[in-house]
């Protein structure tokens, strides 16, 4: 047998796993749940900004849809012409009508403006 060495002295202590003296720094055991937590937090915010992309374009529809209802449901005696822009006024009898005389050009209570796009929706301006 060899000699005996004295306590807290290691032969090789650069190949050892664990601190191998008493002034070597401290081992620790990594914090999985708080890199996992970051990470959860970065995947929360992507599918948040991504519900929030999804949500504002769904609103963008619901306002198209109901402008285009508005308009197909207003008096016109003209056939659109796509690209251009129309107002819909209030009229006498208290119902919509499409126009393409503008607001300025007239005393009428005005509703909106709207381009008629090459999908038949009408888009306000």
């Amino acid at each position: 047998m060899g000699k005996k060495k004295p306590d807290m002295v290691v032969e090789q202590p650069q190949i050892m796993e664990y601190p191998t003296n008493v002034g070597a720094p401290a081992f620790t055991v990594p914090d999985v749940i708080t890199h996992k937590d970051k990470r959860g937090k970065n995947a929360t915010n992507f599918i948040q900004s991504k519900f929030d992309k999804i949500k504002d374009q769904y609103l963008d529809l619901i306002e198209l849809t109901e402008d285009t209802r508005l308009v197909y449901n207003s008096k016109y005696n003209f056939i659109p012409i796509v690209g251009r822009k129309y107002h819909l006024y209030v009229g006498s009898d208290g119902g919509l009508f499409l126009s393409m005389i503008k607001p300025n050009e007239w005393n009428m209570e005005h509703v909106g403006s709207f381009n008629f796009s090459v999908d038949n929706t009408w888009e306000r301006c």
